[in-house]
């Protein structure tokens, strides 16, 4: 019988400006868990946060390190985050496939001790195909059950591209799917962005999810939400930012400038978007003494133009004594532990 622990997650309380009589408006709503963010607002000090304190308990098993085969090499591996790269044939023509991922995540997430899954956008391939919406909700309802944080963000075909038609995604995946979760820190725009807040083994993370279309109201949302959050490691989730050839593609310049270097808790950013694998580390110079204060792991992971992604998976285990991460890179379909070269799907690096 595996011995049980209780975990807390106490009070978050946070002082903020209420600048709009709307907001003040939503504290009617009574004592529960309730993150509320300004929707559509250009103002972000303009921002609700939980309004009442939360204290849940709940059990989970004592896990000392990660025993899973695939971090048989790294002993010291504390605990880890799941990835889901794009989604989007699955939800049109492998759906079981789909399933099988976040199953096998579920099976094996005492093994793993795993924590938290990011999901890079593009959920479905026609934004517009209630059928690939509705095989998406089943998949993701896996982790639902099992209580197994994770979060999403829109790619291009969840949205239509440019046309930003957010109404499906927000009627599947919006703010009252994960809402009342304690780990959901708060949304913008319907969930079109929103983050969670992860405490494991000492370590305090934040999970800074945007979806697709990035403007200036998103940067500044995500700025003000770094620092607010600015003693938690930031770990930044988007659909486009890092090409194939390991350089900032899209998007990925401006958030590197203007959201990863001026906030020295960034420290990992994922996407998909662009078939293949590939990474880069850059050291940045905070505090601008000359010498390079932390490094920023940069990972693209996306699989969908082999035979429609064959279900591969990514993992990041955390090795806390000696300050690295370990990726890993798995398909429950196939059983197979890499697509490309072994040390472009399977690495390690210093954090």
């Amino acid at each position: 019988m595996r011995k049980l622990r209780i975990k807390s997650i106490m009070p978050v309380i946070c002082l903020c400006l209420l600048t709009s009589a709307s907001v003040a408006s939503k504290l009617d709503a009574g004592a529960t868990l309730e993150t509320i963010m300004l929707q559509g607002t250009a103002d972000p000090g303009a921002l609700l946060f939980r309004k009442s304190d939360w204290l849940i308990s709940q059990l989970e098993p004592v896990q000392r390190k990660v025993s899973h085969p695939l971090f048989q090499e790294a002993p010291h591996v504390d605990f880890t985050f799941g990835v889901l790269p794009d989604t989007q044939y699955y939800s049109q023509s492998f759906p079981k496939t789909f399933k099988k991922m976040n199953q096998w995540f579920v099976a094996n997430r005492a093994s793993l001790n795993l924590k938290y899954i990011f999901h890079l956008g593009d959920i479905v391939n026609n934004f517009n195909r209630s059928y690939q919406w509705k095989r998406a909700d089943q998949a993701m309802k896996i982790l639902d059950d099992a209580k197994l944080p994770y979060g999403v963000v829109t790619g291009n075909h969840d949205v239509g591209d440019q046309a930003g038609h957010y109404s499906m995604y927000g009627q599947y995946f919006g703010e009252e799917r994960f809402r009342w979760n304690p780990w959901y820190g708060g949304s913008y725009k319907d969930n079109r962005g929103h983050f969670d807040l992860i405490d494991v083994k000492g370590e305090k993370f934040i999970m800074l999810g945007i979806g697709w279309g990035i403007g200036g109201e998103e940067v500044g949302w995500m700025n003000q939400i770094l620092k607010i959050y600015k003693d938690r490691t930031a770990i930044l989730y988007v659909h486009d930012y890092l090409g194939n050839n390991g350089r900032r593609a899209g998007p990925g310049s401006m958030l590197f400038e203007r959201i990863v270097r001026p906030n020295a808790n960034v420290k990992v950013v994922l996407n998909g978007h662009r078939f293949g694998a590939a990474r880069r580390v850059d050291q940045l110079d905070d505090d601008f003494d000359g010498n390079p204060d932390r490094k920023v792991l940069q990972i693209l992971s996306d699989y969908q133009s082999i035979k429609g992604g064959q279900g591969y998976i990514r993992l990041l285990g955390f090795d806390l004594i000696h300050h690295r991460i370990y990726v890993r890179t798995y398909s429950p379909e196939t059983g197979r532990h890499y697509v490309f070269k072994k040390n472009v799907d399977n690495f390690s690096v210093g954090y």
